[in-house]
């Protein structure tokens, strides 16, 4: 860079900007360079489940297109092109991601049990070498070219969702992965040259193979919702079916010694997503999963049979198909089971219901190993302290003053699983300034746990605001309120400059403490 035939000045200016690239360098911290790591990591695994559930999605249709070859023929070869292309698409990635590498002296060596595909970098925090890489002369050639094979992986993914030769696809379906691909090279003109330059030129080598590695998941994301788009619209005007289920149906359940048991067995097609009222006695049942659940409690003893009827929509319009069934009421059976499903959490109030039919719960005698029960209203709490295995059985009085064990239920104990951390009410992405300004704690959260109101608490946690350009800044909390000197400093945030949050922890019920994940936000 200082060398050839230049003037003295321009080699000067040349050679200042080599020191300052190694300042830069040594301003990103090891936790930062960390975080990158992380992510790389999480993005690889979840593109390698995304392509293993891609590639099970294409050998069911290939196989669907062998029974079906006119109806299931066209699309099946419609997928396998996405896939190519995605796959083209994600080995040109893979392979800038080899030369960057390399060329940064590859990655340290795995420590005893670790897997050598999660290695950190050698040169995590090199910033020249993929600098002059992607915008040397001629000007920004790979830059270029990165952003030409982006856009042009998309247009050609997304052609392949136009009807013809025998494809024919929802608009609807063909709008929404035009709307929701982020496999696009979008960024704010005001302020940066090119896509390439807004991502690329001033980030840590990690920054930009997590960067590289993101791409190739956007990609895989649009080739496995193209993929079922055209799985979907094979069958749009027919009944579908989503769900293969092996069914036993026996005339009845219970059989005398020395009778005869004989039951059906048959793969049962249904559609979870079914829309198809089941009608018994005139009355629409309630609806899981696309099946009608019918319930009853009888009060007596007996034999009892009921039928309705499914109602099916189609072409020539409603077509009702009849079924017909029965069950056996009787005595002496214990019911014990987890109002949440069959795991026990530490340190909840995990509640269960016992019941044996015949008897009040007064005269039902519950007992617990692997932890306490405890009676509270109409059933029962159970609390456990440590992970493993409890047994709930349940006994009754008898008239003669004597017990009866009547059933019992085993259960799995389990942790409380680890929380989300957020930044207020954001997770880890890209937020103006304002936004952050306007939060007022770390929090953490349990998105789509099974049991309603379990808190966790953040205790401590640290902070590093990045700059773009400049020294990064670094504060610690206690407590989760977001401190005034973090504040400040976001409120003189510029597009780019980052927020990471890391060495979160937070307690939860039972008083334990949990590590969470880092929170990444990039001001934009």
């Amino acid at each position: 860079m200082a060398g050839g035939k230049l003037s003295a000045r321009q080699k000067m200016i040349n050679m200042m900007y080599l020191v300052l690239t190694a300042l830069l360098a040594l301003n990103v911290s090891k936790e930062i360079l960390k975080a990158f790591h992380l992510m790389e990591v999480s993005f690889n695994k979840a593109n390698a489940n995304v392509d293993k559930k891609n590639t099970n999605l294409l050998a069911a249709l290939k196989e669907q297109s062998q029974n079906r070859p006119e109806e299931v023929g066209p699309y099946y070869e419609r997928a396998k092109i996405v896939k190519k292309e995605s796959g083209i698409f994600v080995k040109y990635i893979e392979e800038l991601k080899k030369t960057l590498i390399d060329r940064a002296d590859g990655r340290k060596e795995p420590e005893a049990g670790e897997n050598p595909g999660e290695t950190e970098l050698e040169s995590a925090d090199n910033i020249e070498l993929h600098a002059n890489y992607f915008f040397k002369n001629p000007a920004d050639e790979k830059a270029k070219e990165l952003t030409e094979m982006v856009n042009n992986t998309r247009e050609k993914l997304l052609a392949l969702m136009k009807d013809g030769n025998g494809v024919v696809i929802d608009k609807k379906d063909r709008d929404k992965i035009a709307n929701l691909t982020n496999l696009k090279t979008l960024y704010d003109e005001n302020k940066y040259p090119s896509w390439a330059e807004m991502y690329f030129e001033h980030a840590p080598l990690a920054g930009v193979i997590t960067m590289l590695t993101k791409i190739q998941n956007d990609c895989r994301n649009t080739e496995a919702d193209i993929i079922e788009v055209l799985a979907r619209n094979i069958d749009k005007k027919k009944i579908s079916f989503d769900r293969l289920e092996a069914k036993v149906i026996a005339n009845s359940t219970a059989v005398m010694v020395g009778s005869e048991y004989k039951a059906e067995v048959l793969l049962v097609a249904s559609n979870s997503k079914s829309e198809n009222p089941v009608m018994v006695n005139g009355v629409a049942l309630p609806m899981e999963n696309g099946k009608g659940i019918y319930t009853v409690r009888p009060s007596t003893q007996g034999t009892f049979t009921w039928k309705g009827v499914i109602q099916v929509k189609g072409d020539q319009g409603v077509q009702d198909y009849p079924f017909e069934s029965e069950y056996q009421a009787f005595q002496g059976a214990a019911t014990i089971s987890a109002d949440a499903m069959n795991v026990l959490y530490i340190g909840l109030d995990n509640p269960i219901s016992i019941s044996v039919a015949g008897y009040t719960p007064s005269d039902i005698l519950p007992t617990m190993s692997g932890g306490s029960l405890v009676r509270s209203g109409k059933g029962y709490i159970a609390k456990v302290t440590k992970r493993g295995k409890a047994i709930i059985s349940a006994s009754v009085k008898m008239k003669d003053g004597s017990t009866r064990k009547m059933g019992e239920q085993e259960y799995r104990i389990k942790d409380v699983p680890k929380p989300e951390a957020l930044f207020g009410t954001l997770e880890s992405g890209s937020y103006p300034a304002a936004a952050l300004l306007g939060q007022r704690a770390i929090t953490a959260v349990l998105p789509n746990f099974v049991f309603e109101g379990v808190k966790f608490t953040v205790r401590e946690y640290a902070c590093a605001y990045v700059p773009r350009r400049g020294n990064a800044q670094f504060f610690r909390g206690s407590g989760a309120v977001i401190s005034n000197e973090l504040k400040g400093a976001i409120q003189s945030a510029k597009g780019g400059d980052k927020v990471l949050v890391d060495d979160i922890s937070a307690i939860g019920p039972g008083g334990v403490v949990k590590r969470l994940s880092p929170i990444v936000i990039t001001i934009r």
